[in-house]
């Protein structure tokens, strides 16, 4: 007969001593795991959304820049230029922008118009919005999203820049060539980030205006 004094240590507990984990600390262990993994998420999804923001800014940039280019072939071309508020068939502003209208002769320069309505820019008002605007460029005489060839977006008011005014014509110096100013400030959220405007200005000469008296 064995006496229980003879029988190991580990037989003679209660089964009511093995460890474990209670209820409490079982929830304590998912709330923390749901925490960390909702902060690793957050950023996960905070940094996808900054590189896809970054990749959209880039691509509004180069496609301004572009813009100016374009823009600046249509200047260097111009004899004359007026810049002046987008106007309806009654000659009244019609409050969507602005337009730059620029004297170009018929086949004057190559790969500029072959069209006797010079060329036109126009920024236009994109849903009624007051700082985000289109451009457009028609040699058809009516600058227009519906009529007009689109160009870039997101160009906004910025500085000196209001009311989707892109060109202005500087005071012409005796001797020199009548210019045109063009300031073009490119953001795609300009109300939550307005510090990331990025703006292209230039200041082109038209290369057939007369001197300047």
């Amino acid at each position: 007969m064995l006496r229980k004094s003879h029988l190991p240590s580990r037989l003679t507990r209660p089964l009511s001593s093995g460890a474990g984990y209670t209820l409490i600390e079982v929830i304590v262990v998912m709330v923390l795991l749901g925490v960390i993994m909702g902060a690793l998420v957050d950023g996960f999804a905070s940094a996808s959304s900054a590189q896809a923001d970054q990749s959209a800014r880039a691509t509004d940039q180069e496609t301004a820049r572009a813009v100016l280019q374009r823009m600046r072939k249509d200047i260097h071309c111009a004899s004359s230029a007026e810049a002046q508020p987008t106007l309806d068939a009654f000659g009244n502003p019609t409050g969507t922008g602005y337009t730059l209208q620029l004297s170009v002769s018929q086949g004057q320069c190559l790969g500029v118009t072959d069209q006797s309505n010079g060329v036109q820019w126009c920024s236009v008002s994109v849903g009624g919005s007051s700082v985000r605007y289109a451009i457009y460029r028609t040699i058809s005489g009516n600058c227009s999203a519906t009529d007009a060839v689109f160009e870039v977006d997101y160009v906004t008011n910025y500085g000196s820049v209001t009311a989707g005014n892109f060109w202005s014509l500087p005071a012409c110096s005796t001797g020199r060539l009548q210019s045109v100013a063009v300031a073009m400030p490119v953001n795609q959220n300009p109300v939550t980030r307005p510090n990331s405007t990025y703006e292209l200005a230039d200041t082109i000469a038209m290369r057939n205006a007369p001197v300047c008296p």
